[in-house]
């Protein structure tokens, strides 16, 4: 299958308010057309022009709805001067400047643990020692259950907070008895940790995409950390 551009124009004579509560009643039956991977609304209210971009599975899927909305558009007197264009998508090209047409694939783990990875810098089980001697205000969250930190043991001083729980503890607009108060400084400096480091990265990922601004994966986990000759504590809490 090739992924197929339809790109649609239109001036409308509504207001901008009028005519984003309208479509707003037609985007969720946009979003379910067969085919559709997505769509951007466009909009110049000076000129009083709109219409989408969007991208298709195939060019059968984009050609059907092309002409189902065509005609309901030309049927409705407050659309004028109406463009439709189908494009094919140079696909090499697109992936360089990170185009978002790549065929949807299934998340899988250790897929999120390397997005993670390319997000958010690690750090060395040395470099993570000189950060915490140097700086005290520093945290370690161990993201592990606290069953599985009690049979291996943890950095000394690290918070455990599972992943589970630091999707809310970490929120900071979450109810205030939810979340942790060593979580309330998004500036505060973060080493995320786990056993061997990808579920580490996915709670340094998490953290960075919740505006916290100095976080770091400890590369390796705590199994690194400890066959560099560090020590662990066993009981995982500060």
């Amino acid at each position: 299958m090739t992924p197929t551009i339809l790109q649609i124009n239109f001036n409308f004579s509504s207001t901008r308010a009028d005519y984003e509560a309208a479509s707003a009643q037609a985007a969720s039956y946009i979003a379910s057309v067969p085919g559709l991977a997505w769509k951007i609304w466009p909009m110049s209210e000076e000129r009083r022009e709109a219409g989408g971009i969007y991208l298709f599975e195939n060019a059968e899927a984009a050609g059907a709805f092309a002409v189902q909305l065509e005609a309901m558009l030309r049927a409705d007197p407050s659309f004028s001067n109406l463009s439709i264009k189908q494009f094919d998508v140079i696909e090499g090209l697109t992936a360089i400047t990170r185009g978002p047409v790549a065929p949807a694939r299934a998340t899988t783990f250790a897929g999120m643990a390397a997005a993670a990875l390319a997000t958010v810098p690690s750090i060395t089980p040395a470099e993570a020692q000189r950060r915490l001697a140097a700086d005290p205000y520093t945290l370690v969250i161990d993201v592990r259950d606290a069953a599985d930190i009690a049979v291996t043991g943890t950095l000394p001083g690290a918070l455990n907070i599972s992943y589970g729980a630091l999707t809310y503890q970490a929120d900071h607009e979450a109810p205030e008895p939810w979340r942790a108060p060593q979580l309330a400084d998004h500036s505060r400096p973060v080493i995320t940790t786990c056993i061997l480091g990808p579920l580490g990265a996915l709670g340094g990922k998490l953290l960075h995409d919740m505006g916290f601004t100095d976080v770091a994966i400890l590369e390796g986990g705590v199994q690194a950390w400890a066959e560099a000759g560090l020590p662990v504590a066993m009981n995982g809490h500060s």
